[in-house]
């Protein structure tokens, strides 16, 4: 009888531990899983067609759509509040003029974000706490934008709970990393971005693989026969994840956004077979039908 009950007790703390995953717990284990065929889509400042870009709005559209991993950026303003803007200044994107560093963050909320066509919309710029308190549990967001103030990003983080579902991004050397960041560089979900051109290339990928194994490393090549090649190999052998851009032209050899809404196996398709399992793109719903096309966007 006590076996029994031994088993009982055990099964209902086993079903209470699956219900209590979330949706974004189940995307990092994929992430995580280097045998896993997913392919992740990561949202441009969101869906900036159908919302503000950077917006809560963009976040639920995401959210919405089934995106795994929105793209947005991160600035500090006059008084130190973590607030979503991707220029210095507030002129494209509000319907304010100036740098956003000159204002406190009670002097942006009398500005509107501005939609397509610039046209004015009813929402404000949102706080960094609070977009991440709407993502909570439900995607992963890239935060971009916040080298600078890597510390502070993180104790919104850890006061959120979303620590684990935050990928923050960077360019220096993991003794850059660990000189200024050694208390949290351990924390966080690091993807270091490494690009064809620079120097030590070889170098400071392996100084990555071996001391932290991150998460993925974000590539960016100009051409088909680029030497970053040689470095995606590497990297998915040890298990770490690729992420690419589509965005543009210069960062995927060319197989860009606009020219696979035509032609997605010779261009999305095409970075996918040349070692990509995370996409950014500016064109998150044609590239997610793509995907499950593909049989490579489905959760088990």
């Amino acid at each position: 009888m006590k076996k029994i009950l031994v088993t009982m007790v055990l099964l209902i703390l086993f079903f209470e531990t699956i219900q209590a995953q979330t949706h974004a717990d189940k995307l990092i284990s994929v992430l995580q899983d280097s045998k896993s065929k997913y392919v992740f889509v990561a949202a441009h400042r969101g869906d900036w067609r159908n919302a503000p870009e950077n917006s809560i709005r963009a976040l639920k559209k995401c959210i919405e759509m089934g995106v795994d991993i929105m793209e947005t950026d991160v600035r500090l303003t006059k008084d130190s509040v973590l607030v979503l803007m991707h220029d210095t200044s507030i002129d494209r994107t509000t319907t304010g003029k100036g740098k956003l560093s000159d204002y406190t963050y009670d002097e942006l909320q009398k500005f509107y974000l501005t939609g397509g066509l610039s046209r004015k919309t009813y929402e404000r710029i949102p706080t960094f706490e609070e977009f991440m308190l709407t993502a909570k549990g439900k995607i992963l967001i890239n935060v971009d934008k916040s080298w600078k103030y890597m510390d502070k990003v993180v104790e919104v983080l850890k006061k959120t709970g979303t620590l684990r579902q935050a990928l923050i991004k960077g360019e220096d050397s993991y003794a850059e990393v660990y000189t200024k960041y050694a208390s949290l560089i351990n924390d966080v979900l690091y993807i270091p971005i490494i690009r064809e051109e620079q120097t030590n290339l070889n170098t400071f990928v392996d100084d990555y693989l071996n001391k932290t194994h991150p998460i993925a490393f974000e590539v960016l090549y100009s051409f088909e026969k680029s030497p970053m090649f040689e470095q995606i190999k590497k990297i998915k052998q040890r298990g770490t994840g690729i992420w690419v851009n589509t965005l543009w032209g210069e960062m995927c050899a060319g197989h860009e956004d606009e020219r696979a809404i035509d032609s997605p196996d010779t261009n999305w398709g095409w970075v996918i077979e040349n070692g990509a399992t995370m996409i950014q793109t500016d064109r998150p719903t044609e590239l997610l039908e793509y995907l499950k096309r593909k049989r490579l966007h489905t959760l088990n």
